[in-house]
């Protein structure tokens, strides 16, 4: 029944991030404006991204963990993989920055497969104000990076991930993951990266057992999207780093993809080094855990002292050398009802994603 009331749970925070977000863009939409300046863009963000991250993203998805899963506040956080904090978890800074640069790629990639089929949209951006305002920085980047790491890997990396593993497997939740997180931005010029972003962080979550390195990454990612959008307005240093990329795609197209492979791979090894660290200190649990514990030889199983429970050999990571080699973990197959909520959500966000690519609306 816990598993049931799980699925229904990640149904209905699904629907409150998918309604959520389109009932912010109406609202947004039909706000008037009098006056086209930096400011006043500022402020219609904040009206969208404040109610949509902190009530829709997060405080209505933990509520429903917390009382329609029946779960304490700690529960909540466990249940989400927000448990504790390990130093290794600071690499995500450096993996973040090279994210940000494979994003940025993808972006290009996908905006020129969606020009060739004649989709075009014209850019809404803003000018910023002709001297830097150090309280416009800091609201774009709180509005742009710290309120979406937190609150978007809260509802889509937290609880969601831990239920749908539990259906999914690994693999099928990472699919699970990057399609939901691509299709709830509602945006067909976001889909594609974002959809990607959301594979990578589940990727992380999973193997680390922890969302802090998907925040972590989520959150640089989007600080350096703001950072450089700033440098390049102000001439900071950095500045130029879009003219060159412009100037590497028009001019030289194999130094720039030669560049985005290194820069793929350089992420890649940062994943690798992340799992590396984490499993570094896990093996050395365990082998502590092995010298306390007793060997089953006839089973080829170790025989914990103590009290046993399952949740304790989960802790440990040592299903296969306490259960058996042949050890996998049961799926849970929930039923239509249970998860209906979530694929309408889903559908919802097909068809708004789909409606932007068509007419562009609210974009």
């Amino acid at each position: 029944m816990t598993e049931n009331r799980d699925h229904r749970a990640i149904s209905y925070s699904f629907a409150s991030a998918a309604v959520g977000v389109i009932i912010m863009r109406l609202i947004v939409y039909f706000v008037p404006i009098y006056a086209e300046t930096y400011g006043v863009s500022l402020a219609l963000d904040a009206l969208f991204s404040l109610p949509t991250q902190l009530i829709f993203f997060l405080l209505i998805p933990f509520l429903i963990f917390k009382f329609y899963g029946k779960r304490t506040f700690r529960g909540v956080m466990e249940y989400s993989s927000a448990g504790k904090f390990e130093p290794y978890f600071l690499l995500a800074i450096p993996l973040g920055i090279f994210v940000w640069l494979t994003t940025i790629g993808i972006s290009s990639l996908w905006q020129t497969l969606l020009s060739m089929t004649g989709f075009y949209l014209p850019s809404s951006v803003t000018p910023k104000p002709e001297t830097f305002n150090f309280g416009f920085f800091v609201a774009d980047v709180l509005l742009t990076a710290v309120l979406p790491a937190v609150c978007e890997e809260f509802c889509m990396r937290g609880g969601a991930l831990t239920t749908a593993k539990k259906a999914f497997g690994a693999t099928g939740c990472i699919v699970f993951c990057a399609i939901a997180f691509g299709l709830f931005h509602q945006n067909v010029k976001q889909v594609f990266y974002t959809a990607c972003f959301g594979a990578l962080a589940a990727f992380t979550v999973i193997k680390t057992k922890s969302i802090y390195p998907a925040m972590i990454m989520h959150f640089v990612n989007n600080f350096c999207s703001v950072l450089f959008d700033y440098a390049s307005d102000y001439g900071w240093m950095g500045g130029g780093v879009y003219d060159w990329i412009d100037y590497l795609s028009q001019n030289q197209i194999w130094a720039l993809v030669a560049t985005f492979l290194c820069v793929v791979g350089i992420t890649a090894g940062l994943i690798v080094l992340i799992c590396y660290m984490r499993d570094k200190r896990v093996i050395k649990k365990k082998i502590e855990t092995v010298k306390d514990s007793g060997f089953d030889v006839t089973n080829g199983r170790v025989v914990l002292m103590g009290e046993f429970s399952e949740e304790r050999v989960k802790a440990l990571e040592m299903e296969r050398e306490v259960f058996g080699k042949d050890y996998k973990e049961a799926r849970f197959k929930p039923k239509a009802r249970d998860i209906a909520v979530g694929i309408g959500a889903c559908v919802l966000t097909v068809l708004t994603t789909l409606f932007t690519y068509v007419w562009g609306f609210f974009y």
